[in-house]
């Protein structure tokens, strides 16, 4: 390896040792960062491999794609890490030099391909910063102090935890890779950096103060919080990962859960205050109390209530049991007197030992929220059971992690959501919601056996379903695709027909065919023009000649004095034509024939002033497009046509339909891929979705979660239906953060 030019003699002030020293700093990062990274691709492999035995397709599984091209890109990615570590010295060169500094950097647009790999990086550098934050704030104070500034930034510095992240993006550019595995050697660095970088920055802060170079730790570390303050548990990686409840003890929900979303904190913070007002008035005390202290007790400590959940997370804990079955009581306070009766299996007396305030609230939150889901989320009785073995594990996770309510990106929350998708309104109708069901039914069955104090395991099971969900909405997709198609067929048809039918209206008016001639014109005619249409538009020269046909056959009708001899004649010259229009509807033939018979016997006994033979009897219309209905719902719009300009009119009139502006212009508004509630027989809310809006007609189709259509509306329709409380328009948020929102909302009830 060459040395990194560094000015040492050339600049005063600078220790002659401080090319040797970072050329050593250099080749010791180098050597142990390249391990970190020999050691993500087995075991990015090792994953993707489990994953293509799991898909059970042995030449064809995306997974074993995936290895290959995990395996054909090693290379170009240590190559491209090792020299984003040169590059990262080489600028600590520079820095020192005088006017070396680097200047501002450009700032750049990012590509929409590039913004998750971004996310992923300053992701990465959050979690290490939280866990090695101390150790990294010493060894850039040394590397300012040896380069001679007063603080050195990040992009200057190799070895900040923004260069650390950034190494693995770096070397990704220019190499194709999936995207999927892209962001699992993300994860896999994430891990592994975080194990090993502490030796390494151990190693590089020794080699520093050995050479004289001191860290100003009061100026490069925070101010300390006071000690009466209660300490945050050491926070997860970005993948989720905690050390296990016994190394944090005191962890509370007072402590800063760090840099979240100033908005997320917001509801945090209110949820809590809601909580601790709403508690003493509205919720017994558990058994033993509360309170640290009241008759000698004591809260029990972190290790004991993870022994105690860990206990009761192999089976459905009666007080979920009881909870389901009774809706009106609390599950909350049901299950912390069902925690406080299991201390006793760890050898506590329960009437010794209580539950403290932080741990008190992340049972009530999670209690609560599970309560409403229960409540008012669309699930089978098969789906609450598998949702209700999750209230324990969420508890494990919410004591755990209490960024668990604060922070939308939390794998445990991510997976709440994945699995309420998975299976809310799923009722196993086809072989694909059942595999669905089955895929959800297996990642509670992995929940339940692998989670011990490792958050980890939420993070892997997420991003497992979550592909399979992947792959679920790429059929359902597909399922909208044609579904829309169809309707869209359908309507084109509905104008084409209204169109044809326009058309005779106008050519009949005050004329009185016989009956013969309007069967034709009306089932015949008027099925040829509609066809046209629809094949080639009412442009066309073939439109012009089939509207030529009707005017030429209306004009044979008989009037007083025409001889009854020349109708045959004057039919018999309109036999092509005829004959082109019977051929469309499939006439021809004898049967065509017969038509044309029919025509001549109807005109010349019109003529001769004989009663007429009524025409055959009319074959029923062709059967619309079905359009499969949600219990107690059913398309009530149909397209008319008036002036040749279409316009919506909804069955019974709109004028009936007594709508206000703002309901039906929230309708107007609403955007493809919207999820709305509308009311089904069983008096639930089921969720839809606005698939496609129609340019035809302008009518809104939803779709069912197997992308199969059950309503077709108008939105004057859509805002009666939310007027009367039959459609439910709801913030486009995940479960977990609309169940957190009622939760809110319950506690203000009961407070008010």
């Amino acid at each position: 390896m060459s040395d990194i030019p560094l000015p040492g003699s050339e600049r005063p002030g600078t220790p002659p040792s401080a090319r040797d020293l970072v050329a050593g700093m250099h080749r010791r990062s180098t050597e142990h960062l390249q391990s970190v990274l020999a050691r993500v691709f087995p075991r990015a492999d090792d994953w993707l491999f489990d994953l293509a035995k799991k898909d059970g397709v042995p030449d064809g599984s995306p997974y074993l794609f995936a290895m290959r091209a995990l395996r054909t890109s090693r290379a170009p990615i240590e190559r491209g890490f090792r020299e984003h570590l040169d590059q990262g010295f080489a600028k600590l060169g520079r820095q020192a030099m005088p006017g070396g500094a680097d200047g501002t950097p450009e700032l750049t647009l990012l590509e929409e391909s590039e913004l998750e790999q971004q996310l992923a990086t300053n992701l990465t550098a959050e979690a290490v910063t939280r866990i090695h934050g101390a150790q990294l704030d010493e060894l850039s104070a040394r590397l300012a102090r040896m380069v001679g500034v007063a603080k050195l930034e990040a992009d200057a510095n190799p070895l900040s935890a923004h260069s650390l992240a950034a190494a693995i993006s770096d070397a990704h550019r220019g190499v194709e890779l999936p995207a999927d595995v892209r962001m699992v050697l993300f994860k896999y660095y994430e891990r592994e950096l975080i194990h090993d970088l502490r030796d390494l920055l151990v190693d590089l802060n020794a080699r520093l103060e050995a050479a004289g170079f001191r860290a100003d730790v009061a100026a490069a570390k925070p101010a300390p919080r006071p000690a009466a303050a209660p300490a945050m548990p050491p926070p997860a990686t970005a993948d989720g990962y905690a050390p296990a409840a016994s190394a944090y003890p005191n962890a509370g929900f007072a402590a800063d859960p760090g840099a979240g979303a100033a908005e997320d904190r917001a509801v945090f913070d209110a949820l809590r205050q809601l909580l601790h007002a709403w508690r003493p008035a509205n919720q017994a005390q558990p058994q033993g109390g509360r309170q640290t202290g009241r008759g000698g007790q004591r809260p029990l400590q972190s290790a004991e209530m993870m022994s105690v959940l860990s206990l009761m997370q192999s089976q459905v804990p009666e007080s979920v049991n009881e909870a389901l079955e009774r809706p009106e009581v609390s599950l909350a306070a049901l299950l912390k007197n069902e925690l406080l009766r299991g201390a006793s299996q760890i050898g506590l007396p329960p009437e010794q030992v209580s539950i403290s305030q932080d741990d008190e609230d992340a049972v009530d939150l999670v209690g609560m929220l599970f309560d409403v889901m229960f409540d008012e989320r669309d699930f089978e009785q098969a789906a609450r059971k598998m949702i209700s073995r999750l209230v324990v594990p969420f508890v494990k996770a919410a004591v755990m992690d209490r960024r668990l309510f604060l922070y939308k990106t939390h794998p445990a929350r991510r997976l709440l959501n994945s699995l309420a998708e998975a299976v809310e309104g799923n009722r196993g109708e086809g072989p694909q919601e059942r595999e669905l069901l089955q895929k959800a039914e297996s990642t509670v069955d992995r929940l339940i056996a692998e989670f011990n104090e490792d958050l980890a395991i939420f993070e892997t099971l997420e991003q497992e379903l979550r592909q399979f969900l992947e792959q679920h909405r790429r059929r359902v997709e597909l399922a909208e695709r044609r579904a829309a198609e169809a309707q869209r067929g359908q309507e084109r048809l509905e104008q084409a027909r209204d169109l044809a039918k326009f058309e005779l209206d106008q050519r009949t008016r005050g004329l009185d065919p016989t009956p013969a001639m309007r069967d034709f014109l009306e089932r015949n005619w008027t099925h040829h023009l509609s066809m046209i249409a629809l094949r080639e538009g009412p442009d066309s020269g073939s439109w012009q000649s089939a509207l030529t046909v009707a005017d030429r056959l209306l004009a044979l009708l008989p009037k007083p004095g025409d001889a009854a001899e020349q109708v045959a004649p004057a039919l018999n010259a309109m036999r092509e034509p005829i004959e082109t229009v019977l051929a469309s509807s499939g006439i021809i033939g004898e049967a065509a024939q017969d038509v044309m018979r029919g025509l001549a016997d109807s005109l010349e006994r019109r003529a001769r002033g004989l009663a007429p033979v009524p025409a055959p009897a009319a074959a029923e219309a062709p059967a619309e497009d079905n359009v499969v209905p949600l219990p107690g719902r059913r398309s009530a719009v149909h397209e008319m046509l008036s002036d040749l300009k279409p316009r919506l009119e909804v069955v019974g009139g709109k004028a009936s339909l007594d709508v206000s502006d703002s309901d039906v212009e929230q309708m107007r508004q609403l955007k493809v891929g919207t999820w709305i509630h509308i009311a089904g027989e069983d008096g639930k809310h089921h969720p839809v979705k606005l698939s496609w809006v129609s340019p035809i007609s302008s009518r809104l189709m939803f779709t069912n979660r197997r992308g199969v259509r059950v309503l077709v509306a108008s939105v004057e329709e859509l805002a009666a239906m939310k007027q009367s409380g039959n459609l439910l328009v709801r913030e486009q948020e995940q479960v977990f953060d609309q169940v957190l929102h009622r939760v809110m909302g319950k506690l203000r009830e009961d407070l008010a």
